[in-house]
């Protein structure tokens, strides 16, 4: 196994065909991670609202069919950026669902309550974090950076600007709702 961060190998060569950079088999076990606990966290959420739970599991599979794909070796430049934007979505998913709440969520039983625009579909939701949403998230920040250290160095830094330019807009978003 090759245990450098090297960019994206031509599979013209070989013995490069046959080894992995530490980024691949690193993103193999984190999206792998962030799958099964997607799929460990599926119940609960079909329980409270069934089409959370349908989306859980449909997540969870992707992101296992994800890392299985990787294992036998699809590691092109435009899988590795979609899997980057498509960990990113997620990401941003749940942040939302903890901030500012999602409008296509039914009430909260358990919680009291109802639902009310501009707020978390959780009450307290930024307080309301269990250790495996940030086990997932954690893997899911983690999957990124690994993807992100996969791909050739042009790619890298357009990937980065772009992620650099959402992070701006959302900040900047952010300032002027909440001031």
């Amino acid at each position: 196994m090759n245990l450098t961060l090297a960019p994206l190998r031509s599979h013209r060569d070989p013995a490069s065909a046959r080894r992995r950079a530490l980024a691949v088999d690193a993103a193999i076990v984190l999206s792998a991670a962030a799958g099964f606990a997607h799929l460990v966290a599926a119940p609960s959420h079909y329980t409270w609202w069934p089409a959370s739970g349908v989306f859980f599991v449909a997540l969870g599979v992707a992101q296992l069919g994800y890392a299985v794909l990787l294992w036998n070796g699809a590691n092109n430049r435009r899988f590795v950026q979609a899997g980057i934007w498509a960990t990113v979505g997620v990401i941003l998913l749940y942040v939302a669902s903890r901030t500012v709440g999602l409008p296509m969520t039914p009430p909260v039983p358990s919680h009291g309550g109802r639902w009310v625009a501009g707020r978390s579909m959780v009450p307290n939701g930024d307080k309301f974090v269990a250790p495996i949403d940030l086990f997932t998230l954690v893997a899911e920040l983690l999957v990124v950076v690994t993807m992100l250290a996969m791909l050739p160095t042009r790619s890298r830094q357009r990937t980065t600007n772009g992620l650099m330019g959402i992070g701006v807009a959302l900040w900047g978003a952010a300032f002027v709702f909440l001031f």
